[in-house]
């Protein structure tokens, strides 16, 4: 599976607050959160939620129109709109290898 980035946006200030009431209640673990968001051809990984108007999550799926019919299929394109990018470079601190991450990026001029 390819790895994708997910940019979200709410369509509006109520579609946002639609999207996230009864949640301050949410009982749901971050291991119950990662089973949930694990669908036959996508699964998201991670994912960043600020105050802004924007929030973030990390994908895998063969395609990128796997994530969106997902999304769809659980209603939330009544909310939000989403932007997917393919992922080439991915660091996260918390889990290094020691390995060097360039080679994923197939686009690099090798000459420079």
């Amino acid at each position: 599976m390819k790895k994708y980035i997910a940019i979200h946006t709410y369509h509006d200030s109520d579609a946002k607050k639609r999207f996230w009431m009864g949640t301050k209640h949410n009982q749901t673990t971050d291991i119950e959160w990662a089973k949930k968001w694990n669908y036959k051809k996508a699964r998201c990984t991670a994912t960043w939620v600020g105050s802004d108007d924007f929030f973030f999550c990390q994908w895998e799926a063969d395609k990128s129109e796997d994530i969106v019919s997902a999304l769809s299929e659980q209603g939330f394109d009544e909310f939000i709109f989403t932007a997917t990018y393919e992922i080439d470079l991915h660091i996260d601190v918390n889990n290094l290898t020691g390995e060097v991450p360039y080679k994923a990026i197939h686009y690099l001029d090798e000459g420079s």
